[in-house]
């Protein structure tokens, strides 16, 4: 996604000009795969310097006329920027573009260019910008519904917003709106998206946070993007709608840290698009053992389509009636050949299934279990308890060993400097010592993780 940023002297140039770039930038769609997407900013001379986070600044014809010595302005503004200038017929003479060049200009565009030669100056151009930080796309799918997709994706969201990051949450579900119900969404469906979907309209930063509503109103981080009104899974299920589709979330990654798809919904051809731009992918399924040949065949072709470099991990969400031991379905089951994948469950929470139309998320009752999926992607698998009562027995173990150590120093308080930390420090280690060897006892847990 390139930010570019239309720079002239009056509003109407302005316009003028952004006009022309959508007419350049609207290519058809088998010459579009492979064009870089573009997010257009209107900017006045004075406003440049408050939009530094633009890739490409592109200034019109009128501001060259009137004041083409602005330039060393804007260079100077725009240190580490490219800057296009369009000419026309008034400013069209090799003596401008000579001028233009001292000044620091990268490259100038006639107004009587075609969209290819401005696709192939965006490409060149392209090469020459540095990589811009971007936030990261999370996909949540399983191999078929009712295993809690959309509940994975809820708490992940709310994880993220509790980081302190924001978060937009992509609900694609076009039938039933699960995502944006069960949060009190309203509107429950996007018109400008279906615009987006359907090509009507150019994929830019401004269309885009159009599709964008708040999830609470006092928290202006966490928002959602509804599913697209009047849109079914024929529509998205072709290939011009699942690049617009591809637009949309990649735009969505400049404006927000993390995106979290919800693509359980999706049909195969717009979910295969998906898993091609997402950065981490989370696969649900539950332990229901009539599943265990879709999720084995779903994880089999995930595991060829995601990207080398992006992270897979393996929810086993036991919120739903669990049939199958974790072992079993671990070891048979929910193993990927050939590629690196963390494993998570999701505890039993009564309190957390029943967070549907509740304009809340699971992430309230299930604070700690959901922490993990914020932390980056470690190629090693999460070992989680085996069971409940283990996990109380550790938190048990847990307490002892503070309340040992608090009355250890309560008693060591009246002896000695030396003494008391002589003393303290040989109890300190003890009970660390006690509480490393018990959790590297067997096969409980491979690594300290978050009990809950």
């Amino acid at each position: 996604m390139i930010e570019l940023g239309i720079v002239d002297l009056s509003a109407s140039a302005r316009r003028r000009l952004a006009a022309l770039v959508e007419r350049w930038a609207w290519v058809s769609p088998d010459a579009r795969i492979s064009a870089p997407r573009i997010s257009i900013r209107l900017l006045s001379p004075e406003e440049v310097r408050f939009n530094g986070g633009l890739d490409v600044c592109v200034v019109g014809p009128e501001l060259l006329a009137c004041d083409v010595a602005y330039l060393t302005t804007l260079r100077r503004e725009l240190a580490e920027k490219l800057i296009l200038c369009v000419l026309d017929a008034r400013t069209q003479s090799l003596g401008v573009v000579e001028q233009l060049g001292r000044l620091g200009v990268d490259d100038v565009l006639l107004e009587s260019a075609g969209p290819d030669e401005f696709v192939r100056r965006l490409v060149l151009l392209q090469r020459r910008m540095r990589n811009r930080q971007r936030g990261r796309i999370v996909v949540v799918d399983s191999a078929r519904g009712g295993v809690g997709a959309t509940f994975v994706a809820a708490g992940v969201a709310e994880a993220v917003l509790s980081a302190g990051s924001s978060v937009c949450v992509v609900d694609c579900d076009t039938s039933s709106h699960d995502l944006a119900r069960f949060l009190r969404v309203k509107p429950h469906v996007s018109e400008p998206l279906r615009l987006l979907i359907e090509q009507q309209r150019l994929v830019t930063a401004e269309t885009v946070g159009e599709c964008l509503h708040s999830v609470w109103s006092d928290e202006a981080r966490m928002v959602c993007m509804p599913p697209p009104a009047g849109c079914d899974d024929a529509q998205l299920a072709s290939p011009a709608a699942a690049r617009s589709l591809v637009a949309v979330l990649e735009t969505l990654a400049v404006l927000h840290d993390r995106v979290v798809v919800d693509a359980s919904a999706l049909s195969s051809g717009a979910k295969h698009a998906t898993y091609g731009v997402a950065d981490e992918l989370l696969f649900v399924a539950n332990g229901d053992p009539s599943g265990a040949f879709a999720n084995k065949q779903a994880l089999s072709l995930i595991s060829g389509m995601v990207r080398a470099d992006a992270g897979l991990t393996i929810v086993l969400n036991e919120n739903s009636r669990v049939s199958a031991p974790a072992s079993l379905l671990r070891r048979e089951v929910l193993a990927v050949s050939g590629r690196e994948a963390r494993f998570v469950r999701l505890a039993h929470s009564a309190r957390a299934a029943r967070w549907a139309c509740s304009g809340h998320t699971p992430y309230r009752f299930l604070r700690r279990q959901f922490a993990a999926f914020v932390q980056p992607s470690s190629t090693a698998p999460l070992a989680v308890p085996r069971s409940r009562a283990l996990a109380r027995g550790l938190d048990w173990v847990a307490t002892a060993v503070r309340s040992v150590a608090f009355w250890r120093r309560k008693k060591l308080a009246g002896r000695p400097e030396e003494t008391r930390e002589r003393k303290g420090g040989e109890r300190e280690r003890l009970a660390i010592g006690f509480a490393q060897g018990l959790l590297a006892e067997g096969d409980v847990v491979s690594k300290p993780v978050l009990l809950g």
